[in-house]
């Protein structure tokens, strides 16, 4: 059910709110999605992402990705898209239609995104 993957998700990062603060105060889980996007774009190592998520993706939502692609340092792009930065830091890209599994659900589509990205 929702309720019962709702709560392994608070369980397994209790402390993240998805904006990268703790919750009720407590000390932000330094695993969580937030601060791992952090500590990557504070590093440098990644010059450049792509995040693939699906419209209908109800574990990771295509408003957290989006989320986590601006973490990473993307902005608003003009396509309709997604986002991506300046620099093509990170793009996010929403499968119309697909779930949370979008490399077995669309998986030519899926693929022929990823090689797209690897090409560019």
């Amino acid at each position: 059910t929702e309720e019962g993957l709702r709560a392994i998700l608070v369980q397994t990062h209790g402390n993240d709110d998805g904006r990268g603060r703790g919750r009720g105060g407590k000390e932000e889980d330094p695993w969580s999605p937030a601060a791992m996007a952090r500590r990557i774009r504070s590093s440098g190592a990644v010059k450049r992402c792509r995040i693939v998520v699906g419209s209908r993706d109800k574990m990771s939502h295509p408003t957290q990705a989006l989320r986590l692609a601006e973490m990473l340092g993307g902005d608003d792009d003009d396509d309709d898209d997604g986002v991506t930065s300046e620099a093509g830091r990170c793009v996010l890209k929403v499968m119309e239609g697909c779930g949370h599994a979008v490399p077995m659900e669309a998986m030519r589509l899926w693929r022929g995104d990823v090689l797209g990205f690897l090409d560019e």
